[in-house]
This record gives structure tokens, C-alpha cells and sequence, in this order.
């Protein structure tokens, strides 16, 4: 049985690569911007395609397909655009916003096609705000009056393998008598039953939807205990092979919010890579931002680049024979590589100008303490040196100006502010008094690139061209709906009208 598919607001086509990858045809694909229809059609060659603004397309001109995919346009349901959405909803003073009123109307173009092509099943992606639309419920209703079921589904991307943590809802509308089974189970760890066990969705306070861990956790199906399922990491997209300039070699200096999330997440993660919201948008202004370590999901993504790689002076690499950096940069926090008889493991010191890896074959651009813990020392830019170690008399500790931070230099071990307490001494040098400031410039910092982000979507390499613009290339990427969600809820619709 071949199941036909329509995508409106199709974009790059995560949607459409979803419902492929669960055996369904694509027939058609819409939407209102030229450089996406390119894109996908040249993904998807066999598919019609039609640029046009959805609410001013007749769906007769569309052909007869089992199932509409719709991705309406989110931004003004979200606080996507630096507004929070209460102060959206416009009063009869307000000067009206074109833009606003045009990107919820998308929502009605969906009954609109319904009720003229009877599709078997409907998948309609959105952010989770959209249930808090004014006119959430009169939608509802046009729907059911068509005669659909609705069945609303709150998943996080990074629960279907993508590296990206990303809430949205999924409302699918079924025909009477198509029964699509859409509960969603996943194996987790259980510490309280000592065992992999079958966990689910359950909701907090009575709700049924919303966001992970906000609205919703997954429990286990034995003891009803809080697990976490394993997810993909930030660092499985990261193009190690890309430089990561200093950020105290910046022309332009690196907004002050960011410094403090960069400082932030090494005092909080320890010496090791982490991902921050970037500086000069007004991502930066969003509060609640925060920097995360690469062993979490990245955090969601949007049509701009705004996700940025810090990456601390030193952090363990993987030698060849020949001396040379390969096989990518790990956290000192992971496990070591497997050992040979050959040198292959070295702390790398990334904080020259070139910010390059050294391996310990070659002269290091700065002291070290001299029992191999790569201890970073500075004293290029003809101030007082960074790092102290405890054989020298300690510098002057004080709880203002430069907030110097105690750094542990052994396992598993995270700096620490001179306020605290020192952690346990032992009979070796194991702490430094370092200087914040200079930590953070110190620091390699970019932006993520189109490639990254793209992966951080599960696109497939090259799946959106190089020769874009940077901007477009993310816009598509961020646009998208992941395919690995869609696969998921198309697979169990399919077999639904198998079944049927």
C-alpha cells in the first residue's frame, strides 16, 4: 500500500524527509520562499512543487493525497521574536502588526485544505505556545466539525535521537475509524529499580501539554520513578577540524553577557568545552540563557545562528605516532582513550594565537607546573600572572576586582570562587588561584557554523547546498521540522491506515 503525502509550508523539508524515511510518497510540496522550494526540490526531484503564499492557494489546484503535513509559521506564537507572546495579542490602541496577524492566520489554512481534499490523517507541527493562541480552541473545533480526531503530542526532539533539545507539539487529526497508536515509549536506566526499564510519558499538575521537564518528565512503567532516557550530545556535531579564535585577539570585544555565561559553565562543568548563546543579536538580551555542556543536547535552534562553541585552554586531544592532532578534541572529564605502548594521549594547550593543538613533542607556548596537569600559565600581556601555584607565595585574594577562582587541577575536579572552601589537600600541588578575566580570554569562542547546525537537526550531509548564503542556509536548517520526530508519528500513522 503507497500512502501519498502533501506538505504545506514545506521549508527545507524535514517533514517530507520524515515521511519518506516511514515509506510514504511525497506528491506534493508548497511554500511561500523561492530558496527553500529549491532546496527541496532538489532533494525531492519526483515531487510537484509550488511556490505560493498558502492562504492565497486554491487547494483544487493541489492533487488528492492520504496525508497533510503542515508546518504553519511559529514566530508570533512564540517569544521567538525577543516579545513575550502575552504582549502580542494587540489592543485597540495598538499600531496593528501585518506581519503578526498574517503568521497565525497560517494556522486556518489547514481546515481551509481539509475541507476541501478529506485527507485519511493530519500532522500539524508547531511550538508549544500555539496551544495558547486565542484561537486555539475555535481551530480545534473546525476541525472536529470536519470530522477528525485530534490527538495533541508534546515531544522533545532529543528523545528520537536528534542532539538537539527542541519542544514542539505535534497535533495529529485522524479520520473516524483510523486509530493511529502514538504513545511513545523508550528504554531508560531506572536507579530506583536498578535496571533498564520502559518508561513513559507523565505529566505534572494535571497538565497534557507542554515542555520537557517543565510540564512533563519520563517515568518509569515499575516503580513510576523520574528517568531520563539517553540522548545524542552537542559534541557529536561539533566540526573539530574548525579554528576556535581567542577570544582576547577579538577585534570586537565579546559582550559582557556572554563572558559571564562562558565563566559561568566552566565553573560549572569544570575545564571542558560548552555551548553558549553567541553575542551581537538579541538572542543575547533573552534572559534565562545559559551555557551547557557538550555532553547535553544542544539547545533548541531558531532561523539565526545563535549557538556558540567556548572552548577552555586545555582539554585532552588524541596524538598520532607522528606527533600530529587526530581523531578530534575530548573533555578531560571523559574517559581516556585506549593506551598503547605508544604516546598517544597528551593535555593540549589551545591558547596561542593560532589556537592550534601542541602535542608534547613540541615546545609549549606557555609554562606549565611541571607534574603533567597542564596547568595554564600566562604572563604575555604585561600584567600579573594568571595562575599560581601553591610551591609560590600565594598573590593577593580578594572577593572583588578580578574574582579569582581557585582551579583544582585533578579529575573531575571544577573551579571554584576564593569565597569557598578549598577542596580536600593532599600531599601533591593540586590547586591554582587563576584569574576570571583572563580565563575567558583565554578561551577559543565561535559560533557555530550552517554544517553544525544542519546536523544539529539531523539533516543529512550536504542535504542543504554550500553555496547559500550563511544566513539562508541556517534559516532553512532552523525553519525545519526534525525528520527523525516525523518519521516517528508517519510510521505509526502509516500503519494505522494499513490497518484500517
Amino acid at each position: 500500500m503507497t500512502i501519498t503525502v502533501t506538505d504545506l509550508f514545506c521549508g527545507a523539508g524535514g517533514s517530507s524527509l520524515g515521511a519518506e524515511a516511514a515509506g510514504m510518497q511525497l506528491v506534493m510540496a508548497a511554500n511561500h520562499w523561492q530558496t527553500a522550494i529549491e532546496v527541496h526540490q532538489a532533494n525531492f526531484p519526483d515531487a510537484g512543487h509550488d511556490i505560493a503564499d498558502i492562504s492565497q492557494a486554491d487547494p483544487r489546484r493541489y492533487p488528492i493525497t492520504d496525508v497533510l503535513l503542515a508546518s504553519p509559521e511559529c514566530t508570533n506564537h512564540s517569544q521567538a521574536r525577543g516579545v513575550s507572546r502575552r504582549k502580542q495579542d494587540t489592543t485597540l490602541w495598538d499600531k496593528p502588526d501585518p506581519a503578526a496577524e498574517r503568521s497565525r492566520a497560517t494556522m486556518w489554512d489547514v481546515p481551509r485544505f481539509a475541507e476541501q481534499i478529506r485527507y485519511s490523517a493530519i500532522v500539524v507541527e508547531n511550538v508549544v505556545e500555539a496551544t495558547k493562541w486565542v484561537g486555539w480552541r475555535a481551530w480545534c473545533i473546525a476541525m472536529e466539525d470536519l470530522g477528525y480526531d485530534r490527538t495533541v503530542l508534546s515531544h522533545n526532539s532529543m528523545h528520537h535521537g536528534v542532539p538537539q533539545s527542541r519542544d514542539r507539539i505535534y497535533v495529529v487529526f485522524a479520520r473516524k475509524g483510523i486509530r493511529p497508536d502514538l504513545e511513545l515509549e523508550l528504554q531508560a536506566w531506572c536507579p530506583s529499580c536498578d535496571a533498564v526499564r520502559t518508561v513513559r510519558q507523565a505529566w505534572k499538575n494535571g497538565r497534557t501539554v507542554g515542555r520537557h521537564r517543565q510540564q512533563w518528565v519520563w517515568a518509569c512503567t515499575v516503580c513510576m520513578g523520574v528517568c531520563e532516557p539517553d540522548a545524542q550530545p552537542a559534541a557529536s556535531i561539533i566540526d573539530w577540524t574548525l579554528d576556535c579564535p581567542r577570544i582576547g585577539d577579538r577585534k570586537r570585544p565579546l559582550a559582557a553577557n556572554t563572558r559571564r555565561r562562558i565563566l559561568a559553565g566552566l565553573q560549572r562543568y569544570g575545564w571542558a568545552p560548552v555551548i553558549t548563546a553567541g553575542a551581537g543579536n538579541t538572542h543575547e538580551a533573552t534572559p534565562g540563557n545559559r551555557s551547557r555542556p557538550l555532553d547535553e543536547p544542544l539547545p533548541t535552534q531558531a532561523t539565526t545562528a545563535q549557538h556558540a562553541l567556548a572552548q577552555p585552554p586545555a582539554f585532552l586531544a588524541s596524538i598520532t605516532r607522528r606527533g600530529n592532532a587526530h581523531g578530534g578534541l575530548g573533555s578531560t572529564e571523559d574517559p581516556v582513550r585506549t593506551l598503547t605502548a605508544q604516546q598517544e594521549q597528551a593535555l593540549v594547550i589551545t591558547n596561542d594565537h593560532h589556537n592550534r593543538a601542541r602535542p608534547p613533542a613540541e615546545p609549549l607556548p606557555t609554562c606549565t607546573t611541571g607534574n603533567r596537569h597542564g596547568l595554564l600559565m600566562r604572563n604575555n600581556h604585561g600584567g600579573a600572572e594568571m595562575v599560581t601555584p601553591l610551591d609560590e607565595p600565594s598573590r593577593t585574594i580578594t572577593t572583588a576586582g578580578h574574582q579569582s577562582l581557585l582551579m583544582p587541577y585533578y579529575g573531575q575536579s571544577q573551579p571554584r570562587p576564593v569565597a569557598e572552601p578549598m577542596p580536600t589537600v593532599t600531599t601533591r600541588d593540586r590547586c591554582a588561584v587563576i584569574d576570571p578575566d583572563q580565563v575567558v580570554d583565554d578561551c577559543g569562542f565561535r559560533m557555530l557554523e550552517p554544517h553544525e547546525i544542519a546536523a544539529a537537526m539531523a539533516f543529512p550531509d550536504g542535504y542543504i547546498p554550500d553555496d547559500l548564503t550563511k544566513k539562508d542556509r541556517v534559516k532553512l536548517a532552523g525553519n525545519a521540522v526534525t525528520p527523525p520526530v516525523m518519521a516517528w508519528i508517519t510510521g505509526r500513522i502509516s500503519q494505522a491506515l494499513e490497518a484500517a
